[in-house]
């Protein structure tokens, strides 16, 4: 790990405890994408891919809550945000912008209630992270999407939220790998197994980057 990021790391709470080899607890908090509705079966689906990716950085122990209910938009998870706080986590993983389109809820609504619940997770101590919409047929279907996309990274930009690019590297996975929007999301929505396990494993990799690894640590996984 860099001086520089030890002295001003972007995931100060994670970065210290990963540091000392303490125990870790991550929050991932969205909807079907953090369920896992998709996969083969439970274990094929993001919560449990990610956190076995993971887990080899998290030397004091980790500790995973999966809080994901498919169709779940801004609304929905306001609701639940009582339910978050009260896991104590040091790091909340933010899956967020996907079902908003479909439900009709106008970006600026989106964007008011979804910062007020970031900041007062933020509040309570976690270190945050946030997760963009898919790329998939039904979404590039709906003619209200696009704008969500960009509000999840205008949205980071301002609070200052490390964003995943989920849209962007599922599009360059299928350029790169020669794969079309179905082999990641069979049914047009929901990502399939193979789908989840290059996202588990992009995530976990870009967390440790986060903080500070040397390039190249996950190779050794």
């Amino acid at each position: 790990m860099t001086t520089d990021s030890l002295a001003s790391p972007i995931l100060p709470r994670l970065t210290e405890l990963l540091r000392r080899e303490k125990p870790v607890r991550v929050t991932l908090f969205g909807s079907s994408t953090i369920e896992g509705i998709g996969a083969s079966s439970p274990e094929h689906g993001f919560g449990p891919l990610f956190e076995r990716a993971l887990a080899p950085f998290v030397t004091g122990g980790l500790t995973v809550i999966n809080r994901g209910i498919g169709g779940n938009g801004a609304r929905e998870m306001h609701d639940r945000l009582p339910d978050v706080l009260a896991d104590g986590a040091d790091l909340v993983l933010w899956q967020t912008g996907s079902n908003d389109p479909w439900q009709g809820v106008p970006v600026a609504t989106y964007g008011t209630l979804t910062r007020q619940d970031l900041l007062a997770t933020r509040a309570a101590g976690a270190d945050l992270v946030l997760m963009d919409p898919q790329y998939c047929r039904m979404l590039e279907e709906c003619a209200a999407f696009p704008p969500f996309v960009e509000e999840v990274h205008r949205i980071g930009a301002e609070l200052g939220i490390p964003v995943f690019h989920r849209y962007a590297r599922m599009k360059s996975w299928c350029a790169e790998l020669d794969l079309s929007r179905e082999d990641l999301s069979p049914d047009g929505l929901h990502m399939g197994d193979m789908g989840y396990r290059m996202l588990g494993q992009a995530v976990a990799a870009w967390l440790v980057e986060l903080t500070g690894a040397p390039a190249g640590a996950f190779a050794r996984t």
